[in-house]
């Protein structure tokens, strides 16, 4: 979409469906399932189920900031705040950790509800580096579907949307290496 100031209408309608799906396969778990591992090394699923939440809050942050002509970083405390953050959070049970992610999401989408035509190119700051509001959209689907597979609950990595693959092959090409990518198509 790059030099595109408009809505990302399709792909703003591709993160409602990954979050769908990422909320249809949490659904079930248990205080016990979320506190299972991971597929990340050392990451329980509310380890994950927390980094999502809190990446979600921390877009909307930007997005907001950028909607007011700001340019926030989405950690301001960097990598140390990033953690404290994540940790915070993977006591909770089951139940408050879905609460979580969908007010996180909801507050994301609402961000992204105030972004007007002629916004969607203005700048954010990530860890990685400086991304347009547009570049937050594709940012999130990506973040809600690889944290998908990584929760282990049964969706892998050769089910990811193909569209979404085509769009990130680059990107998704570091974890072929992983055991827990293997079945991965690309």
């Amino acid at each position: 979409m790059s030099g595109d100031t408009t809505r990302p209408a399709a792909e703003l309608a591709a993160v409602d469906a990954a979050f769908a799906q990422f909320l249809a396969a949490i659904a079930a778990l248990s205080d016990d399932d979320v506190h299972a591992p991971s597929l990340l090394p050392g990451w329980t699923r509310a380890h994950v189920l927390s980094h999502v939440a809190r990446s979600g809050e921390a877009d909307a942050r930007t997005v907001d900031g950028a909607v007011r002509g700001e340019v926030i970083d989405k950690y301001p405390g960097g990598d140390e705040q990033r953690t404290r953050d994540i940790d915070a959070g993977v006591h909770r049970g089951a139940d408050a950790l879905r609460a979580d992610v969908v007010a996180t999401q909801a507050g994301l989408t609402d961000a992204w509800a105030r972004v007007q035509d002629g916004m969607w190119e203005r700048e954010t700051r990530t860890p990685v580096g400086p991304r347009s509001v547009a570049g937050t959209v594709h940012a999130r689907r990506r973040e809600i579907l690889v944290h998908l597979v990584d929760l282990d609950v049964g969706v892998s990595a050769g089910a990811l949307p193909p569209d979404y693959v085509a769009a990130d092959l680059d990107w998704l090409q570091r974890f072929r290496t992983r055991e827990t990518w293997d079945d991965a198509p690309w």
